[in-house]
């Protein structure tokens, strides 16, 4: 895991950072059905110990509608971490705790009141190192129904926008496209934009029973429907996202490609641009939109007519 100046921030350096040197006083609230009894399993988990995910849900959504405990948070911060992390790359499914994890971030001042400037940065760059290594693991450009990665990776970026404002480290480092996984990343990305949810080359059509379809590239992780993106990341986003960018990206992604399973399907893309460009034109435009109002405003699927 890497920080803004390019140095690693592993799972260690966040427990010593993050974790005062005896753990605080577990005190029951009336959230808590069970005397307190999960939470303090949570707080004697050692680094290299994976939590009880049931145990990590019921604390969280404690957390997120109790009486905050700042020092117990702060205690637990790299437990949650980790399970978020565990979640984000497949390995372990804690998805009921991330619903409650992401309003806890952008709601209980975790970054702004909770945290040092110095550890704020520790964990953003833990969390944006995160997602890259999703999107650096990403294969393939012919997604059937079952397919989840690709979701995973993407909801993390949007998630991203609502709790940390600076969207434009990640994005950026992506864009750089430093890895095969990056590059398909990219071109996955950039079919939502080319094409119609029903006609996308890349993913197979939604269907009612087995699901499917393009990833939505405003649909926030959580339960954050109140939420939007901060206005530092709709500004980036507004001037970033543009034709001429996707197009630049789509030719670097193909480079990249070249001799790789996926290279054919990059230049089939690539080469639709100029006959979509009406709707990729209108979408690079319309998704700051989307994204800079909450998520309870925002439609199911793309507003049309686009292009």
């Amino acid at each position: 895991m890497s920080d803004t100046e390019g140095r690693l921030v592993s799972m260690t350096a966040l427990w010593h950072a993050l974790r005062a040197s005896s753990p605080p006083v577990v005190t029951p609230r009336p959230y808590d059905f069970d005397d307190g009894t999960r939470t303090r399993r949570l707080v004697r988990i050692e680094q290299g110990q994976r939590a009880d995910p049931f145990d990590l849900s019921v604390c969280i959504d404690d957390v997120r509608y109790g009486e905050l405990q700042p020092d117990l948070l702060l205690y637990l911060l790299p437990v949650c971490l980790q399970a978020w992390h565990d979640d984000l790359r497949g390995l372990t499914d804690y998805g009921a705790f991330v619903e409650h994890f992401y309003p806890v971030l952008a709601d209980r001042g975790v970054f702004d009141s909770l945290l040092t400037p110095a550890q704020a940065a520790m964990v953003a760059a833990f969390i944006r190192q995160s997602i890259l290594d999703e999107i650096d693991a990403q294969r393939g450009l012919s997604h059937g129904t079952r397919g989840r990665a690709v979701y995973r990776w993407i909801h993390a970026v949007t998630t991203y926008g609502v709790v940390r404002p600076d969207i434009a480290e990640l994005w950026t480092a992506w864009w750089r496209m430093e890895t095969i996984g990056r590059a398909v990343a990219a071109v996955q990305y950039a079919s939502t934009l080319l094409y119609p949810d029903d006609a996308n080359p890349i993913f197979a059509a939604w269907t009612r029973d087995e699901g499917g379809g393009p990833p939505s590239l405003w649909e926030f992780n959580g339960h954050l429907y109140t939420h939007r993106w901060q206005d530092a990341n709709v500004a980036f986003l507004r001037q970033t996202l543009t034709v001429e960018a996707v197009t630049d990206l789509l030719e670097r992604a193909a480079t990249v490609l070249a001799g790789e399973p996926e290279h054919d399907a990059a230049r089939k893309v690539l080469a639709d641009v100029p006959a979509r460009h009406g709707m990729l034109e209108a979408r690079c435009g319309r998704l700051p939109d989307l994204l800079a109002q909450s998520a309870e405003l925002n439609p199911v699927g793309w507003p049309e007519p686009l292009g």
